[in-house]
């Protein structure tokens, strides 16, 4: 009797371990998940390069106004404006005219500002290269979502070529 159930028992786990072995395979989530690609797409890439007033794509007027140096960039409604970089340059026109000019910003956090110094030139020695490129990598974000940001030269600089550009990316958070 005892060769018997000894038997049995034996069979019985022969049985049990081939019903696991061929048991099918069970997986954790009853549907496949959603399939993804990588794009060409980057979430804070630059999407603009914003100059002047009324479109301007030169920079080769002298003494140019404070309306047509301001930058105003504006975003798509719920959007943050996000600065990823603001460069400037600025060259005397050799009449002996120093100009100092202060950029400001509106709708920034923190209230940016930029100086853009063009020093005293004549003909006969003009006034060096003045260049600002400063870089944000994270982005200055602007304060209000949806409201344009701008940035403003204090006064026409006088004797002056003042060329201005702020590159960013617009997000809603």
């Amino acid at each position: 009797m005892e060769y018997r159930n000894k038997l049995l028992g034996g069979i019985s786990a022969i049985a049990l371990g081939a019903a696991l072995v061929m048991a099918p395979e069970a997986n954790a989530q009853t549907a496949a998940g959603t399939f993804t690609s990588q794009t060409g797409y980057k979430a804070d890439a630059a999407s603009f390069v914003q100059m002047g007033a009324n479109g301007r794509t030169s920079c080769s007027t002298s003494q140019e106004t404070v309306a047509n140096l301001t930058i105003t960039i504006t975003p798509p409604a719920g959007n943050y404006v996000y600065l990823t970089g603001f460069h400037a340059t600025g060259m005397g026109n050799a009449t002996a005219a120093t100009s100092t000019t202060v950029w400001s910003s509106t709708n920034l956090t923190g209230s940016p500002a930029w100086l853009t110094p063009t020093i005293a030139s004549a003909a006969a020695n003009p006034t060096g290269l003045i260049q600002v490129s400063e870089v944000y990598p994270t982005g200055l974000k602007s304060t209000v979502a949806g409201t344009a940001v701008t940035i403003v030269p204090q006064a026409t600089s006088a004797s002056a070529f003042l060329c201005a550009k702020a590159v960013g990316y617009f997000n809603p958070n």
